[in-house]
């Protein structure tokens, strides 16, 4: 389950391999991990770098270290942030299928998401030229761009300046670490996006509905065009209990 690790990036490579063995259920919440004179030795580590690296595990809300009670794991999904979905879908390996709840979940939170951002740009946007003008340019990125990966990475990078028009930083965060973990899914959720046309078409129905001020109508476009990305997922895995479940819309009305 562990093995050496190198000299360089040694409380960072400790923490990765524990924070795997959390994640994948080999220490599940409530479990104790081994006492450090037991885990420096079979990792082959100094004490200071191993409880370095438990910092880290504690920093992420995955363990709580106590005086005469060690290091015990924390069930994550009530102590840990965003952070950790990142190292979800990386523990889940590379294939979506692995993991395609947590996909499901992560598009689910972009619909959600977008359609607040697009409602706060649209009430903010005749006070920001310069982030309309991103917008604008990102656009016309797009009607140069031919293929499904990248067109689908300038459209979450319209996404976040579309974040940094309604002007919230934590919101502007938080869409970085969504970026950050559909990355790795990114040539597969390519080909099952909307086609190009479909693309170009949405930012330049939303950027309308901004420079208007129309948070109804911006918040419906953007709704409807991610609501796809949901659907992505449930034929990704191929299961009905993956499919998107019920939303409230009246708002959208």
């Amino acid at each position: 389950m562990l093995k050496p690790v190198e000299k360089q990036r040694v409380a960072e490579e400790i923490a990765e391999q524990l924070r795997s063995l959390i994640l994948g259920g080999q220490y599940p919440p409530g479990s104790k991990l081994p006492p450090e004179r037991e885990l420096s030795k079979r990792l082959r580590v100094n004490r200071a770098s191993l409880r370095e690296a438990l910092k880290k595990l504690e920093h992420l809300g995955l363990v709580r270290i106590r005086q005469g009670d060690g290091t015990r794991v924390q069930n994550f999904m009530e102590t840990g942030g965003i952070e950790l979905v990142q190292h979800l879908l990386s523990a889940a390996g590379p294939g979506a299928a692995a993991k395609p709840e947590l996909v499901r979940d992560l598009l689910e939170f972009r619909q959600i998401f977008g359609r607040e951002l697009a409602r706060l740009g649209a009430a903010r946007a005749r006070t920001d030229s310069e982030n309309l003008a991103k917008l604008r340019a990102l656009a016309d990125r797009a009607d140069q761009t031919s293929g499904p990966v990248e067109l689908f990475e300038l459209d979450f990078d319209f996404y976040v300046a579309l974040s940094q028009l309604a002007g919230n930083q934590v919101m502007l965060l938080l869409i970085n670490t969504v970026r950050d973990g559909v990355r790795q899914y990114m040539p597969l959720l390519a080909n099952l996006a909307p086609s190009g046309e479909a693309v170009r078409r949405h930012h330049r129905e939303l950027i309308a509905a901004l420079e208007a001020g129309d948070t109804v109508t911006a918040a419906r476009i953007s709704d409807d065009y991610l609501r796809r990305g949901v659907e992505m997922a449930a034929r990704m895995g191929a299961a009905p209990d993956l499919a998107p479940r019920p939303q409230p819309t009246t708002q959208l009305a």
